[in-house]
């Protein structure tokens, strides 16, 4: 089978997409934004959710298209989005247990549509199941995501780092991640501090 290179199915709008889904997976939740499904599942389900969604002829989701994920740690957090330069409020967020999110983002081709499945563990042992058994190449986003965010992805080939030295301690993209300054070798020898410590943009002799 040959593979397709331009939508020529029949693209599903998002409450149908949701439909087929919780039709087959009773047990999901969805949401809305701006235009984009998100579907919520969990770790036991993921790997036949993944299935489902390549292999159904409605769905055909041939490209795992991206895989990401965010780490939201317990307790209360300000998230400030610069509304002097977006119009954005600060608003606040309270997490009860800390999680990590993991984000696959699925693209079918021939039907022209995408989804978001979401899968969160917990971020004292982020564990998933891997999904390179459904996705070729979820091998080098799942390692990604290790890296930066430390979860586990079960039965993984090679789960090794991908962007950071082999000898790194910790991952950098958790937010309990310690926070650190920049050394800039030149000129009077200027230092960046931590990011939690400057105003944008500052630079302390």
């Amino acid at each position: 089978m040959s593979a397709p290179t331009a939508a020529t199915g029949t693209r599903l709008a998002n409450d149908l997409l949701a439909a087929r889904l919780t039709a087959r997976f009773p047990g999901l939740a969805t949401s809305e934004a701006y235009g984009e499904l998100t579907v919520h599942a969990d770790a036991p389900t993921l790997v036949d959710l993944l299935t489902f969604c390549r292999d159904d002829d409605a769905l055909g989701c041939e490209l795992l298209a991206d895989l990401s994920g965010v780490h939201w740690p317990r307790g209360g957090h300000d998230i400030e989005l610069q509304p002097t330069t977006t119009g954005w409020p600060t608003f606040r967020l309270s997490q009860e247990e800390g999680r990590v999110e993991v984000l696959y983002v699925l693209r079918s081709i021939r039907h022209g549509h995408v989804l978001r499945i979401a899968v969160a563990v917990d971020d004292e042992d982020p564990r998933l199941p891997t999904a390179t058994g459904v996705y070729e190449t979820a091998n080098f986003h799942e390692r990604e995501v290790y890296d930066f965010l430390g979860v586990e992805f079960d039965g993984h080939p090679d789960l090794t780092r991908i962007l950071m030295p082999d000898d790194w301690v910790g991952h950098p993209h958790r937010k309990d991640y310690p926070l650190g300054g920049v050394d800039i070798p030149y000129k009077l020898d200027k230092h960046v501090p931590p990011p939690d410590e400057r105003a944008i943009r500052e630079v302390v002799r």
